[in-house]
């Protein structure tokens, strides 16, 4: 028996992953419980392996009886298959920064990895929810009653268990603390008001699409970015245009939900930079939108961008930002705010239910 459980990369994912994992050896047999992909996989850059290519390795190398997934970055061929077999499986919902919380004190790493993988997970994991299989596990009802949630779980799957072997699975999985949040706590009540911003900016919007339905608009802030001249450097200083044609800032390769997306990039430009001509587009496999325009005077501006994406996939979204100088004596200083994305319609796939009959006839399709 193969069994999913969907969810951002986290303690309380971790926990659903071993109740469907204890439910499933009441069948008997051997289990085993898998995680695709890694916090390593998720903190790079290249193009991850899809999770049903990771599902033939692991059957190839393993004889158990049963084995459960816990999918952190559902791609399209996974949910497409999911879709095709009406399978049933589980979508785990927490507040995204919680998750990232959770990495950090697992791991150590740098914040704005953390929010870089916990944002490349969302769309996916927001996809995954329209397929008619799942199950949403949402993890505040689960904090208040656990046991309530391993046996909804269990009914889903239809796994005949008794009171007390919820019970004793309720008990034996609290030692994993996934549904309490005193690291997450510390963490978030200790930031910075701009690195909060960062957190609060790439996840809010989806902490309200998971809880209400309703994706609001999502700010990257210029900790997400690079400079290009030095990818380590802050961002919070101005940045000397002086050099010729080059491009100054790029980032942060964060995956975007389908559909039709505009993007307001602020600048700050002094006098001296005001007089050149700046390019600034959005980027994936490929160039989405871009614009050009020359300040002329001192202050701040709005550089707006529409383009449209569609299956997450790749590196993700990335925004760049460029001087024009072809004779190389420019001067000045460019100061970079944040982007702020807003989703104008989103795309449907096949993996939506179809129109109806009328729809088809009056379309041609």
């Amino acid at each position: 028996m193969i069994l999913f459980a969907i969810g951002l990369p986290g303690r309380f994912a971790e926990w659903c992953d071993s109740v469907v994992a204890r439910l499933v050896g009441e069948l008997g047999g051997a289990v085993v419980c898998k995680t695709w992909p890694s916090l390593t996989e998720m903190f790079g850059y290249e193009a991850i392996a899809p999770t049903l290519d990771e599902l033939g390795r692991v059957l190839i190398g393993n004889d158990a009886e049963h084995l459960v997934i816990g999918a952190r970055q559902p791609d399209a061929t996974l949910r497409r298959a999911l879709a095709e077999r009406n399978t049933r499986f589980l979508v785990v919902l927490d507040d995204p920064r919680n998750a990232v919380a959770d990495i950090v004190a697992e791991t150590g790493c740098d914040l704005k990895m953390a929010v870089r993988a916990v944002a490349n997970s969302c769309p996916l994991v927001m996809l995954a929810c329209r397929l008619a299989g799942a199950l949403q596990v949402n993890a505040d009802h689960a904090r208040s009653d656990p046991q309530a949630t391993i046996a909804t779980i269990a009914a889903h799957f239809g796994i005949d268990v008794g009171p007390d072997t919820i019970a004793a699975i309720a008990d034996e999985l609290a030692a994993q603390a996934g549904l309490t949040l005193p690291a997450g706590e510390t963490l978030l009540a200790g930031l910075a008001p701009g690195t909060r911003n960062m957190l609060d900016g790439a996840l809010l919007g989806y902490r309200d699409l998971f809880f209400t339905g309703n994706l609001g608009q999502l700010v990257w802030t210029r900790d997400l970015f690079a400079l290009a001249a030095d990818p380590g450097a802050s961002l919070g200083e101005p940045i000397d245009v002086a050099g010729g044609t080059r491009l100054l800032i790029f980032g942060p390769y964060i995956q975007l939900p389908g559909g039709s997306w505009t993007a307001q990039v602020v600048l700050g430009f002094s006098a001296e930079a005001a007089v050149h001509t700046f390019l600034v587009d959005a980027y994936a496999e490929g160039q989405l939108a871009a614009t050009t325009f020359r300040p002329e005077v001192a202050g701040i501006y709005r550089a707006e961008l529409a383009f449209s994406v569609g299956e997450p996939g790749g590196k993700g979204v990335e925004v760049r930002i460029g001087v024009i100088d072809h004779d190389g004596r420019g001067s000045g200083q460019v100061a970079f705010g944040q982007v702020v994305l807003r989703l104008l319609a989103m795309r449907h796939t096949e993996e939506t239910a179809p129109a109806g009959e009328d729809f088809t006839l009056v379309l041609g399709l």
